[in-house]
């Protein structure tokens, strides 16, 4: 397998994170709210019993998101950029909220400055207004996010500044490795 099928096969397991985060989610006996709660939370000890999966699940995804960018196609700056995303991705489960919070705080900031970016830039250079247009609301969620601008919504906001990047790059992923396919068939 080539790098750039490979760098696809990565980003199509993007969408997966999606998955592990409902599923852990679920699984919180307390009071979760997706809609009021930071992802974060799902990675702290006392609120998830699913905390270590979740704080994997950060270091997991970012690496693929990272690998991924790093063997496709996608320009400089934004192969830059997802990079960026997935190495904060990495140490925010590295740095879980409860054990280093601090720290925690640093390394996931990135994530909310890079990600949005790179996804208006991938669909801006890919001609694609949908995902132009969710990078546009990406980098409007992450300025709510980051400038505690949605109290009472803070995990809904974070959600959306996050969630349609590794839609988007899932998407493009699959594309990558159904025109290659079909290159090789045809």
């Amino acid at each position: 397998m080539d790098a750039r099928r490979l760098g696809a096969l990565l980003r199509t397991a993007q969408p997966l994170y999606i998955v592990v985060e409902l599923v852990i989610a679920a699984t919180v006996p307390g009071p979760y709210s997706r809609v009021g709660d930071t992802i974060s939370e799902l990675g702290v000890a006392a609120v998830s019993p699913g905390h270590a999966v979740m704080n994997g699940a950060f270091v997991l995804f970012g690496t693929t998101l990272a690998v991924g960018a790093l063997l496709s196609d996608l320009g400089r700056t934004t192969t830059v950029l997802w990079v960026i995303a997935g190495l904060s991705s990495i140490a925010t489960g590295l740095a879980p909220l409860n054990s280093a919070p601090v720290a925690h705080l640093v390394v996931s900031a990135p994530v909310f400055l890079a990600q949005p970016v790179a996804l208006l830039l991938t669909g801006t250079t890919r001609r694609s207004r949908t995902a132009t247009g969710l990078g546009v609301v990406s980098i409007v969620a992450s300025l709510l996010f980051l400038g505690g601008l949605a109290p009472g919504a803070s995990g809904l906001v974070e959600r959306l500044a996050l969630w349609p990047g590794y839609v988007v790059v899932g998407v493009l992923g699959v594309r990558t490795l159904a025109s290659a396919s079909a290159v090789r068939a045809g």
